[in-house]
């Protein structure tokens, strides 16, 4: 058996193998001969044949079959279609995300005309990864310590367990990136000296800043605690490029009057070389950027020859830069820490290479505390890569026994017990604690959306044993227990796992009161046992998902033709009004088409053609929602502030604002950037909308009420 440590990143991947002789981990080669792999898969379909391509291979193909190539995967893990970050990354990625088949919430992605979901995508990386591995170390690799970020809940890390089952991996530990992150760089001070750690990760694609506090105890074991942990989803080196890749574009346009910044070829190429030029000017005070042939459309064809010095790439990227350290000191804040009570700062992610990005930490921490001695785009996977080599397997929790079992062995070989709550035991002592607490909504009083955490933030985890509570159940039979994962005291705040169910039979009074209880095993996976006290019934489940109830259909209403007249009217005079307001946003084949098809709805108004008065209705309200670019999202986000917060109008309008300041400036790149910031923002001023609508009105039968005496049991 060998284990390797696989950090499964957004962008990369990486795989390290610790050396027992050497004792040190050491980073794994691909087969492509490198210590990265792009975490891509694409599908290449040639003369009528298809093959798989991962990693490089994938990538090189990623400008001519984007929608046939999934990258950025690791987003939508675990996660659910109407989750809001599944949202946005539909409007940032090629390929298509679609919903799951029948009852299946999970988003999923098209892939070989198929829908897939991304825990078979992320299998495919796995599966190169562990042949490379097997490969380049001459052994049959069978077990891994799998990484994920901190933030990563129970279902995208089942998520992630499931993808390495599919490989054909047997999961050592999914251990969260942080830590092993301080593991790679040897934060285990003496007995009892405590570390108060930041790890700064600043990766392709998101940044994501987690304080833990680490301490090795008197039996040699480090026990490490995720304290705090946030960042930004969409926020990560490849903005820097993009940065560099507008400067490009606005070099061409200014030297051959040619705007390059809509046409998908240029900008990928473009990226290529800024990469190059970031990296160069970390070291150099100027890189030159030489493209032949960059750009190449209608006989047009354009060789890029320019320079671009460090001073103008600090100014084209400071922005950026300033908001990961805004970043940084409200997560200080949010935990009542200041600068100087960090003891160590770890740069993690390929983004930290860059000099006015590691200049910043540096100016905020002081130089002596941040520790760049090991590779940023490989520490993680050395971490693990340690771990992986260290655990022995997972010792028995039945007293007196202690066996340690291969982590494939769900019971005992000696005794019989169930390993689910086993822990990891090897060289490398490792404990780790919850970020967040793990609980159920239910109803206590007149509150109706109520979380009751059961297993609390800070819980040590494998649980000795599970956390129970007491609740009454509502007079229903069926008893429906809604899992969630955060840290508010309002459960839909937080983030949805799942739910239990579990029916009473009709000897059963609905008004028992039952026991739930969670038991979390070495992975941070849940499971949830519901049982009714005095008898012997129970369930043990895990939290199941579930799709968006949809609402029976409405009865079908047919309008009357003064009623379709009047709605046309109406249309017509909004489009009118649409086209006063924001006719400067409004391309000139968009406006031409509006135009025209208010002419139609004015001459069937006129003539009182009744048949033609619906779909000219239909056609107004599209033209104006759907087919015209900025005016219409302008539209949408004068309609999105209509009785929404004032912080939420007061962004929607600040972004419109950033949107016109663009597009009046000339900048589409920049103007398109706005735009899907603006898109997002709407979107959640809708969504909140609706679901505060929702609540109004949704009864709550089948929630568990909490009792005035509730506790743990």
């Amino acid at each position: 058996m060998t284990a390797i440590g696989i950090d499964l990143g957004t962008t990369n991947s990486v795989v390290a193998h610790y050396d027992p002789d050497r004792g040190e981990p050491r980073v794994v080669r691909n087969g492509e001969s490198d210590n990265l792999t792009p975490s891509v898969v694409g599908l290449l379909r040639r003369d009528g044949s298809e093959s798989l391509l991962v990693g490089r291979n994938a990538l090189n193909w990623a400008d001519r079959q984007p929608r046939e190539t999934v990258v950025s995967v690791k987003r939508l893990m675990g996660r659910d279609f109407t989750d809001a970050k599944v949202a946005r990354a539909r409007d940032h990625l090629a390929y298509q995300i679609v919903p799951g088949p029948d009852d299946d919430p999970r988003a999923h992605v098209m892939f070989g005309g198929r829908t897939t979901t991304p825990a078979e995508v992320s299998s495919a990386i796995l599966g190169k990864l562990v042949k490379d591995a097997t490969r380049n170390l001459n052994e049959d690799v069978t077990h891994a310590v799998i990484t994920v970020p901190a933030y990563f809940g129970d279902a995208q890390r089942a998520a992630t367990r499931e993808a390495a089952e599919r490989a054909g991996i047997t999961v050592k530990k999914i251990i969260d990136e942080p830590t092993a992150a301080a593991i790679a760089f040897g934060l285990d001070k003496p007995g009892g000296e405590r570390s108060r750690i930041l790890v700064y990760d600043l990766g392709g694609g998101t940044f994501d800043i987690s304080i833990l506090d680490s301490v090795k105890g008197h039996d040699g074991n480090a026990q490490f605690a995720v304290r705090k942990f946030s960042g930004d989803d969409w926020l990560g080196g490849d903005d820097f490029d993009q940065a560099v890749v507008a400067r490009i574009a606005r070099w061409v346009q200014k030297e051959c009057g040619v705007d390059p910044s809509g046409d998908e070829q240029f900008k990928f190429t473009a990226k290529k070389y800024a990469e190059q030029a970031k990296r160069e000017l970390n070291d150099s005070p100027e890189a030159v950027i030489i493209i032949p042939a960059g750009y190449s459309r209608d006989g047009v064809v354009v060789d890029v020859d320019m320079t671009l010095t460090r001073a103008e790439f600090k100014e084209l990227t400071d922005p950026l830069v300033q908001r990961t350290m805004d970043l940084v000191r409200e997560t200080l804040e949010s935990d009542g820490l200041t600068p100087a009570q960090i003891t160590d700062v770890l740069l993690v992610g390929g983004g930290t290479l860059t000099r006015s990005v590691y200049e910043a930490v540096e100016a905020l921490f002081g130089r002596e505390k941040v520790r760049r001695d090991i590779n940023p785009m490989e520490c993680v996977a050395l971490g693990a890569g340690i771990l992986a080599g260290t655990l022995d397997g997972v010792e028995c929790p039945a007293h007196r026994c202690g066996t340690v079992n291969d982590e494939s062995a769900t019971a005992c070989s000696a005794c019989g017990t169930s390993l689910a709550n086993a822990r990891a035991v090897g060289t490398t002592g490792l404990y780790e604690v919850t970020g967040v607490a793990m609980g159920i909504g239910a109803v206590r009083g007149s509150q109706r959306d109520v979380f009751v955490p059961i297993i609390e933030s800070g819980t040590a985890y494998p649980l000795p044993e599970p956390c129970r509570k007491m609740f009454q159940a509502t007079d229903s039979r069926l008893i429906r227990v809604p899992v969630y994962e955060g840290n508010s005291p309002v459960a839909s705040k937080n983030d949805e796992q799942g739910v239990v169910e579990f029916e009473l039979p009709q000897e059963i009074d609905v008004n028992q009161r039952v026991e739930v209880s969670f038991n979390y095993d070495a992975n941070r996976t849940i499971t949830v046992t519901i049982t009714v006290p005095g008898t012997d019934m129970r369930t043990t489940a895990r939290p199941k998902r579930e799709k968006p109830r949809t609402p029976p259909p409405a009865p079908v209403y047919e309008p009357d033709s003064a009623t379709l007249r009047q709605r046309l009217e109406y249309a017509r005079r909004d489009a009118e009004r649409f086209l006063q307001r924001y006719g400067g946003y409004i391309e000139d084949l968009q406006e031409m088409k509006v135009r025209r098809d208010l002419q139609q709805a004015e001459l069937a108004l006129r003539q009182g053609e009744s048949g033609e008065y619906k779909r000219l209705t239909e056609l107004l309200i599209d033209d104006m929602y759907h087919n015209c670019g900025y005016a219409s999202q302008f539209l949408h986000a004068e309609e999105a502030t209509d009785g929404a917060p004032p912080e939420t109008a007061g962004l929607i309008n600040e972004a419109v604002g950033y949107v016109k300041q663009a597009h009046a400036e000339g900048n589409r790149l920049l103007a398109a950037q706005q735009a899907r910031n603006l898109a997002n923002l709407v979107a959640q001023a809708y969504d909140a909308r609706r679901v505060s609508a929702l609540r109004d009105t949704e009864r709550f039968d089948g929630i568990l009420r909490v009792p005035d005496d509730a506790g743990d049991t």
